[in-house]
């Protein structure tokens, strides 16, 4: 003999703990906000213009360094002045940002691969010159945006009980 008592409305507690427990809400929230988090660092600064010698106080600090500028210009390696993703040595920094998923979705990984692209916003590694044109470093644009990212994790996790 046995008896059964059903709560009302068990299936959708089942289903919904089967969801919980897969981590779906937790790993559409990391993917949204990993989305969002590409999209700040791959906004440019506002154009500023600043010669070197503003910036370092010199044009160049050796002949040398002078000498490899100008064979470099000559043979069109750089132009001056440089067009943001039609230079030569363009690389469309903004274009090569990319977003993928790391331990089974619960890790969302945001990077760049353009050559250049640790000179610009690599914590240890920015360019002085990179700093004072206004690029901010990777560290510091997660730092920023650390609250709406929490936001919009929990807000995945919070429709998912909800709905």
């Amino acid at each position: 003999m046995s008896a059964e008592i059903k709560l009302e409305g068990q299936e959708k507690l089942l289903a919904l703990l089967a969801v919980l427990g897969r981590l779906d809400p937790v790993k559409a929230g990391i993917r949204a906000a990993g989305l969002y988090v590409k999209g700040k660092l791959a906004q440019y600064p506002q154009a500023k213009r600043l010669t070197r010698a503003e910036v370092y106080g010199e044009t160049f600090r050796t002949a040398k360094q002078r000498r490899a500028f100008f064979a470099k210009l000559k043979s069109g390696e750089i132009e001056v002045p440089y067009h943001r993703g039609e230079s030569p040595s363009s690389h469309r920094f903004k274009a090569r940002w990319a977003r993928a998923a790391e331990n089974g979705g619960v890790t969302a990984v945001v990077g760049n691969n353009a050559t250049y692209g640790r000179l610009l916003m690599d914590p240890q590694l920015q360019s002085v010159y990179a700093n004072r044109v206004g690029w901010r470093t990777t560290d510091a644009v997660v730092d920023e945006e650390r609250a709406e990212v929490l936001r919009i994790i929990s807000d995945a996790i919070d429709g998912a009980l909800e709905g």
